[in-house]
């Protein structure tokens, strides 16, 4: 290839033994599974670890917890402070093709986990409490960009299937006083897409 011969190309980093930080916005965070939102802007943090050239493996952690305050709660709700709390993990395996200039394609697979329960204060007598937990498996496909040595901006596409449980807890429908409290799971299984963003900060 021409390009390996042109001394102010920016070679990309994909020998055995390289390892790097991840930031990434829009994939865990939303799971990449419609999941619970992690973060702000739906982020997570990582790392990636490069077991023979070429190829990495690589891990994804995002958290994100609010409280409320007077103000967010509702006419019929007693309750000074609702939370919401949401985590997400999440791991796999990337390929990466020849580079072309300062780019690397690759390729690979995601497993992911994401889990989010939000506590929307008291209601009458009864807590009015949700959860939602998400699994899911894709395949991936993505690039990196090293615009300098050692940083890289990259995105990702993502298709797989996810399976979706949630639940809901609150005053059961005999009166806003009622001290009793119904149940509802709901479970789904969906193929889906996603895409993200990211930048990676390699160390060696």
């Amino acid at each position: 290839f021409a390009q390996d011969a042109d001394k102010d190309v920016i070679a990309p980093i994909t020998k055995q033994g390289s390892y790097a930080g991840i930031f990434e916005l829009g994939g865990l965070g939303t799971f990449g599974f419609s999941g619970p939102a992690v973060g702000p802007f739906g982020s997570a943090v990582g790392m990636e670890y490069f077991i023979s050239d070429g190829t990495d493996v690589f891990a994804l952690l995002g958290f994100n917890s609010t409280s409320g305050t007077p103000g967010n709660t509702t006419p019929d709700s007693t309750s000074a402070k609702p939370s919401a709390t949401a985590f997400g993990i999440g791991a796999g395996i990337q390929m990466h093709c020849h580079p072309l200039f300062s780019t690397s394609p690759y390729w690979g697979g995601i497993v992911s986990f994401g889990s989010s329960s939000t506590d929307e204060g008291q209601s009458g007598n009864s807590d009015v409490k949700n959860s939602t937990s998400t699994f899911g498996v894709a395949a991936l496909a993505g690039f990196d960009w090293f615009f300098t040595r050692g940083l890289c901006l990259g995105g990702e596409m993502q298709l797989g299937f996810s399976s979706t449980s949630s639940s809901h807890t609150g005053p059961a429908d005999t009166g806003s006083g009622s001290t009793t409290s119904s149940y509802q799971p709901v479970s789904t299984i969906a193929l889906v897409t996603n895409a993200s963003v990211h930048l990676k900060v390699f160390f060696n």
